[in-house]
């Protein structure tokens, strides 16, 4: 149990990010409060790379592996800010609970890593432990912890996204997939001299909405959802729509690659004329000037459940008073690059619920705060441990 002055620390400081409002490559003033944390809690290493991601290190008495624990520093816009109860940037605690954007997602779960895992003595440390409060995630799950991942080249991986506590083993993927059909221009009083876009995309919508998908047993189904489309010439008056270009959101199943989903579209529409489909392009500006750029795919994954990794966390979980749960995310984060391009064995753990994750009157749990960062401690003694 910790003491009262950890929990304190621990209160207070989440609430003194989550006042601060870092929206995607605007994280500066929030990392600099969990860099200075870091340091106060006597990291041996800590440094922010030229992307803006903050990385903490503690060096183990003992050898061992490395253990990254990995959470986002960046939120999503508070669009409409009368609609909250509570002043979106206060912090305020009420019924037990503490309000704000970014309170859930995720800068509680990263407070009571940082602060969970700087309080283990380094005698009990196997390894390395390193902390990454990454940048712009809400923009692409994975461009920033690429660039952390090819620094500290982790053996483990812990993504500390909030879910509600349990020992998260995979996740559905994503990815962010266009479609654009192509007509004949002519003038709309006389539409039978061209070819409107719009009407030649409505068998391809009507596939696609129809089209197998891959399941798992654990993840569930896949999802192909139109979520945006946009016909050109635009504005016009008196002209027939030579474009109309869809955007899709695609979950994805662990397996699925980029080329196996576009090999999936065409085998369904490859009959029909004047078509092309490709992924988006993600391109995020830092902070710190650096452009981040990356393809808008994200891969599923799955850890087993009887990996030895897996098992320690549930040791390590049982440890800190809990009783493990099993669970898989629904929705895509930074796992994606760790487990589905990098193969590293991952796992996700973070206190608070998922389904409060951008929504109006976001919070998380004192209790469920405290008990996670006690849940990151034990992660961090024992996952290093040998066999």
């Amino acid at each position: 149990m910790q003491s009262d002055t950890f929990q304190t620390e621990l209160i207070n400081f989440t609430q003194s990010v989550i006042r601060e409002n870092s929206l995607s490559g605007k994280e500066e003033a929030v990392g600099s409060l969990f860099a200075a944390k870091m340091e106060d809690l006597g990291f041996d290493t800590v440094q922010v790379d030229r992307y803006g991601n903050v990385i903490g290190i503690r060096k183990g008495n003992k050898p061992g592996p490395t253990i990254l624990f990995d959470g986002h520093m960046d939120v999503v816009p508070v669009t409409n800010p009368e609609t909250w109860s509570i002043d979106p940037f206060g912090a305020q605690i009420r019924d037990g609970k503490i309000w704000g954007r970014g309170a859930s997602d995720m800068k509680g779960p990263l407070s009571a890593a940082v602060i969970g895992i700087g309080q283990v003595p380094a005698d009990e440390i196997h390894g390395t432990l390193v902390v990454s409060g990454t940048v712009c995630e809400e923009y692409h799950e994975g461009a920033a912890v690429k660039k952390v991942v090819e620094q500290v080249h982790p053996d483990f991986v812990v993504i500390c996204e909030p879910n509600g506590s349990k020992l998260g083993i995979g996740q559905k993927g994503r990815a962010g997939l266009w479609v654009e059909v192509t007509g004949k221009p002519a003038h709309s009083s006389v539409p039978h001299l061209g070819e409107n876009a719009v009407y030649k995309a409505l068998p391809i919508i009507e596939r696609l909405c129809r089209m197998p998908l891959p399941s798992d047993p654990i993840l569930g189904d896949g999802v192909m959802e139109l979520i945006d489309a946009i016909s050109s010439p635009l504005p016009s008056r008196s002209t027939l729509p030579v474009s109309f270009k869809m955007r899709y959101d695609r979950r994805l199943m662990p397996g699925e690659t980029m080329d196996s989903v576009l090999a999936s579209i065409h085998e369904v529409l490859g009959d029909l004329p004047d078509w092309q489909t490709g992924f988006g392009t993600v391109h995020m500006d830092t902070y710190t000037n650096e452009v981040l750029e990356a393809p808008d795919f994200h891969p599923g994954w799955l850890t087993p459940k009887d990996s030895p990794w897996v098992l320690k966390a549930w040791q390590a979980l049982q440890t800190a008073g809990m009783d493990p749960i099993f669970g898989s995310s629904q929705f895509c984060t930074n796992g994606s690059y760790t487990a589905g391009f990098a193969n590293l064995p991952t796992i996700i753990f973070g206190p608070s619920s998922g389904m409060l994750a951008h929504c109006i009157d976001e919070h998380i749990g004192v209790d469920e705060l405290i008990l996670g960062a006690r849940g990151y401690a034990e992660l961090a003694k024992i996952l290093g441990r040998p066999d």
